[in-house]
């Protein structure tokens, strides 16, 4: 057992025992823990600098290859012994693909985020003037919990995006309207789509009403599509693009754009919701075969391959994430814990420090 181990083993139970009065152990940077191995992390790229801070905090050399998690799980099936830890911003992606494909049978849920509209600081004056306004009206219905307002200017908003006017002024300045991720690679472009169909059920427009537009301007040249979703920060923030259509929170405040808040009827936050959220659903395309994904809370989940390497220095990652201070990372990336995590799937195949944990104020059993 490494020091470090035996270290977070003993700070965990005094701190449970104690409930956490000093907040979590405190930890130095030294050298990794396994004789010169390193922890390789595949995430989802919007939450890549998590486990670069993370596995610096605590000294681990770690390694993490960020792209859509879609993309990532097929990476994992092609190359289950190629990395300690897959994350992925919709446990569906995993269950569904990893779980038959042997590759893991449980992960934890250690975060939760939202939807937003982030947009560029540097379109036409005009235009921005219009769109800081209604976010401005926006940002006041919400704070003051009147969702029903924040409704209508939810509509006004993505109205005045796939307006006519909008589209010609983005001629006009050779820049592209709307920009996403591909829905095939990356949980972000299929959730953008959950966005417009739950508003479109919302006033009665239909499940396609906002979708139909969004596909009329990816047929018209106004539409900017990439494999995950970080690869929009920089044509959003120089004006490449107008709208990242949309984008987790925590990742527009983490880029610094500015951006739009969603109600919780349509941003896929609230587990108040859920049953709302279902009536969301996109077919993708995995491997060749069709997918059918449907609208739930958004949790970012991780887990344990089966073969991956070095799961002991692996463990010791997660557990520091689901601690106070790993909490405090998050936040500082704008990133929403789950206080406790959660954990699901088949708790024997779960690691044992990390199944002694369940039941305790860091970690509960889901199922």
């Amino acid at each position: 057992m490494s020091r470090l181990y035996a270290l977070i083993i003993l700070s965990i139970m005094l701190g449970i025992a104690m409930g956490y009065p000093m907040g979590y152990f405190t930890h130095t940077a030294k050298p990794c823990t396994t004789g010169g191995a390193y922890l390789g992390v595949i995430t989802a790229s919007l939450y890549a600098d998590l486990f670069r801070d993370a596995g610096q905090s605590l000294g681990i050399n770690t390694v993490v290859t960020g792209m859509g998690s879609v993309q990532a799980a097929r990476q994992v099936i092609l190359n289950p012994t190629g990395y300690s830890i897959y994350t992925s911003i919709d446990p569906y992606i995993l269950t569904s693909l990893l779980y038959p494909n042997n590759i893991t049978s449980w992960y934890i849920a250690i975060a939760g985020d939202e939807m937003v509209i982030a947009y560029s600081p540097h379109m036409p004056q005009q235009l921005l003037n219009e769109v800081n306004a209604l976010t401005n009206e926006e940002r006041e219905a919400l704070a003051a919990g009147n969702y029903t307002r924040a409704m209508a200017i939810t509509r006004e908003f993505l109205d005045l995006i796939f307006s006519n006017s909008t589209k010609a002024l983005a001629h006009q300045y050779g820049a592209y309207v709307i920009g996403t991720s591909n829905p095939n690679t990356d949980p972000e472009g299929y959730r953008a789509l959950m966005v417009l169909e739950l508003t479109g059920i919302y006033w009665g427009l239909g499940k396609d009403y906002y979708v139909n537009l969004f596909n009329e301007f990816n047929s018209t040249g106004n539409v900017y599509e990439v494999l995950a979703g970080s690869q929009l920060f920089g044509p959003v923030e120089s004006g490449k693009v107008w709208f990242d259509i949309a984008i987790y929170k925590s990742s527009a405040v983490s880029a610094g754009l500015p951006y739009f808040p969603l109600p919780p009827m349509v941003n896929l936050g609230d587990p108040g919701y859920s049953s709302f959220y279902s009536r969301a659903s996109v077919t993708i395309t995995v491997g060749g075969q069709s997918l059918v994904v449907r609208g739930a809370p958004i949790q970012l989940a991780l887990t344990i391959p089966n073969q991956g390497p070095n799961k002991v220095v692996a463990e010791e990652l997660i557990i520091y994430l689901i601690s106070p201070q790993g909490h405090e990372l998050m936040r500082k990336l704008g990133i929403n814990p789950l206080t406790p995590a959660i954990l699901y799937g088949n708790l024997s195949d779960v690691p044992t420090l990390i199944r002694s944990l369940v039941n305790s104020s860091l970690l509960i059993y889901g199922g």
